[in-house]
């Protein structure tokens, strides 16, 4: 990678406050979570656990709950 200011028809770099970035590949399916987390690690706060959950993590979790409240 260089240092080229000039992106030409790229338009203007991105900006984050942990400098330089690099592309990787991820599946589609993770891409905007994975932003989203970046960008809250980029700006110092904290990520919430629940954040790496999958969708079938969180219904998962759900059905454990209700059968925990069920069983009380």
């Amino acid at each position: 990678m260089t240092d080229n200011i000039q992106r030409g028809s790229r338009g203007p770099a991105p900006n984050w406050n942990l400098g330089r970035t690099k592309t990787i590949r991820v599946p589609i399916a993770l891409a905007d979570q994975l932003i989203q987390i970046a960008r809250k690690i980029d700006r110092g706060e904290s990520i919430d656990p629940e954040m790496l959950l999958t969708k079938e993590d969180t219904e998962e979790l759900s059905k454990s709950s209700h059968s925990k409240d069920r069983a009380c």
